[in-house]
């Protein structure tokens, strides 16, 4: 069995067939334990997958500068945490998290572990079906693009009021959706 460290120094003076033969070691050594440590803050498959496959490709390009005696599992851990930290202020800044919260607080304990963000959000996409046109165009300007009422009410020209009064129609309808779902 070859160690880390003679992986790092084929990966740094190998020719490219070599690298690519090493570095995939590299990946089937870790890359199901960064994917777990990722799913464990997001909730959402997609996104740690993302960040897991992100973080090898960051150790790829920056494998000439691996230094042989650090741990490369600790570096890829590092990197992955502060893609976690970068996604989850994103996240923190979508409505639709918010949504997600306020829904997954009403689910019973297994149904919690079960329901990821991923799940959630394609149960709205389908709940949004549902919808009229105008409050399909509502929901998505102020829980995708996060636009406020005022904001919503000026692009569609329409007033405020309409806009909080289709909003609430369709959360109305997406939360009943969600409820059917879960049942």
């Amino acid at each position: 069995m070859v160690d880390e460290k003679q992986i790092v120094k084929l990966l740094k003076k190998s020719d490219w067939e070599v690298q690519n033969k090493w570095f995939r070691v590299l990946f089937d050594m870790y890359y199901h334990d960064l994917l777990n440590f990722t799913l464990q803050y997001v909730k959402s498959r997609d996104t740690a997958e993302e960040i897991a496959h992100d973080s090898f490709v960051k150790l790829w390009l920056h494998k000439d500068n691996l230094d042989e005696k650090r741990s490369v599992k600790a570096y890829l851990f590092k990197i992955s945490k502060n893609s976690l930290i970068k996604e989850m202020r994103r996240q923190l800044k979508n409505p639709l998290m918010t949504e997600y919260f306020s829904f997954i607080d009403t689910l019973s304990t297994e149904a919690r572990i079960t329901y990821d963000y991923d799940t959630f959000l394609k149960t709205i996409k389908e709940a949004s079906e549902y919808l009229t046109p105008r409050q399909k165009e509502i929901f998505i300007l102020c829980k995708e693009k996060n636009l406020s009422a005022k904001e919503i009410a000026i692009k569609l020209s329409i007033s405020e009021q309409v806009v909080r009064n289709q909003l609430s129609k369709s959360l109305r309808i997406i939360r009943e959706h969600l409820s059917n779902c879960i049942r």
